[in-house]
């Protein structure tokens, strides 16, 4: 296999595990990172989404995903299209992720872009709808915590 056609096998196999488990199993991602791997998603640590801030090294890498999975929750990640040039692959599918703090899912299309050295990814950047993802991540002005109407807190 050449190195376009390697990376591409890597990563189907990453995303089908991190698919299958629902996010249950972050260790498909470490396994692919370089030391010096460089994360960077398009939020880029948006408040309501803080966990998106830039990372510079495969322990960051991993604070993120810890970040992630304590907010959110994998509805399905679909992603399908694998389009690889020399050290690069774009990966283009379908998420959803479920806010944990609001109840409200985010569904969106979603463009990986990756960037390989020795078999290693160095370099992920997510783009995705943010929009959507910060609506699901801002609780409703009428709710109070977690989504719950004022009126049902009040009662319990």
């Amino acid at each position: 296999m050449n190195e376009e056609d390697v990376n591409v096998s890597l990563l189907r196999s990453a995303y089908a595990e991190w698919s299958s488990s629902k996010a249950a199993n972050p260790q498909c991602w470490m396994e692919l990172m370089a030391d010096d791997a460089k994360l960077r998603s398009l939020t880029d640590g948006a408040p309501e989404l803080s966990f998106t801030a830039r990372r510079t090294s495969k322990g960051e890498i991993k604070a993120y995903l810890d970040d992630l999975l304590r907010d959110w929750e994998m509805v399905h990640a679909h992603m399908g299209e694998y389009l690889a040039q020399g050290d690069r692959v774009v990966v283009l599918g379908d998420v959803a992720w479920r806010n944990r703090a609001t109840g409200k899912i985010a569904e969106t299309r979603k463009v990986d872009v990756w960037r390989f050295r020795d078999g290693k990814a160095i370099g992920y950047e997510e783009f995705f709808d943010t929009a959507g993802a910060i609506a699901a991540a801002t609780p409703d002005a009428a709710a109070g915590p977690a989504g719950v109407d004022p009126a049902v807190q009040a009662r319990e």
